[in-house]
């Protein structure tokens, strides 16, 4: 549980209304916290609680299509569409300038509003993704999607169904929290309220981006977390990915993490690295 009372709230933006969960004093630095393609806000709940301390405003959001967050229609999604909500985002909470922590997808949109916007923000965070992925993280990331058109009798056969799939090994209460989170109740039972066509259309969207045309657009500082654990024989940010993305943000930081996908966000190891990157 955090310490600092976490307050949730909603944005009305000119794409649709967000739902957003902020950490730390209003009047402090921002810093948003942008989650993967089919995740929510609460991915980033173990390592904000390990940043309090710092002074800083910490505030997730659930992206549209995801979490809480309005369902908006087809065609309103990509890379550029979250990247621009980002940017109205912190014009509402009153940030010229700011942080940006993304993982997976995430990662990819506060790429994109760094590029779009480099004179407003200060650090950029990319936990486990960068650029084109191996393509057997795509392929198990496709089938993970399926879970959002469950409908289930209770919460429980949910959260077994996940942990029995065996994805996330250690499992804990963070895991548990975090899968409850993404099911609302319907009158037949409990389903994700996660939109499948929103994620499957941002998959689509990001397959086909120019990744090294943001790099190069990327002036300010830069911590590339990368895990080492494979997912389905391969990685989400393989050695080339690395290495051209070294070659074309030559102030970035790499930091190479003996752990998956998913277990990174519950690492005290990711949110020292964080840490010691936003005091910078």
């Amino acid at each position: 549980m955090m310490t600092s009372d976490p307050s949730e709230f909603d944005l009305q933006l000119r794409s649709g209304r967000i739902r957003a969960r902020r950490t730390g004093p209003e009047s402090a630095p921002l810093v948003l916290f942008l989650h993967g393609l089919s995740a929510h806000l609460h991915s980033f709940d173990f390592l904000i609680e390990q940043l309090l301390g710092l002074g800083l405003q910490c505030v997730a959001i659930d992206m549209r299509g995801r979490g809480r967050s309005e369902i908006t229609p087809p065609g309103t999604y990509g890379l550029e569409s979250h990247a621009r909500d980002v940017l109205e985002i912190a014009t509402q909470l009153g940030a010229t300038q700011f942080d940006l922590v993304g993982w997976s997808m995430g990662a990819l949109i506060a790429m994109q509003a760094a590029a779009l916007a480099p004179q407003r923000v200060r650090h950029l965070v990319l936990i486990d993704h960068a650029g084109n992925m191996d393509p057997g993280p795509v392929e198990k990331i496709t089938r993970g999607l399926d879970r959002l058109d469950l409908v289930l009798d209770q919460p429980s056969t949910y959260l077994d169904a996940i942990r029995l799939n065996g994805s996330i090994v250690p499992w804990s209460g963070f895991w548990d929290n975090y899968y409850r989170y993404e099911l609302q109740a319907q009158q037949q039972g409990y389903q994700p309220s996660t939109s499948k066509m929103a994620c499957l259309e941002d998959l689509q969207n990001l397959m086909q981006a120019d990744f090294a045309a943001l790099w190069h657009c990327l002036s300010m500082p830069v911590l590339l977390i990368r895990c080492l654990v494979p997912i389905a024989g391969g990685l989400i940010v393989p050695a080339r990915v690395r290495d051209d993305i070294c070659k074309a943000v030559p102030q970035i930081q790499v930091a190479d993490l003996e752990f998956d996908h998913y277990i990174v966000m519950v690492s005290a190891e990711t949110s020292e690295l964080i840490r010691g990157f936003l005091q910078r």
